[in-house]
């Protein structure tokens, strides 16, 4: 997990945004909606870009998961 996810998540928002979202099957949508609104947007990329500010800052390791479930 790291920033280029967090910029797939900005143009898969950008595309639904505007009409332009070609061939994105659901699972893709499901993984991109990382906290779970049901909604695939800049909030979704801010979570990822936190944990990855986090992750990158700390010696401990990180689980994705458990930080995912502290932030909902």
């Amino acid at each position: 997990v790291d920033s280029s996810d967090a910029s797939a998540i900005l143009e898969l928002y950008a595309k639904t945004s505007t009409g332009t979202m070609e061939n994105i099957d659901e699972k893709t949508v499901i993984i991109s909606d990382v906290n779970r609104d049901t909604l695939v947007d800049a909030s979704d990329a801010s979570r990822i870009l936190e944990y990855y500010a986090s992750a990158s800052t700390t010696d401990k390791e990180l689980n994705w998961d458990i930080f995912l479930s502290d932030k909902l």
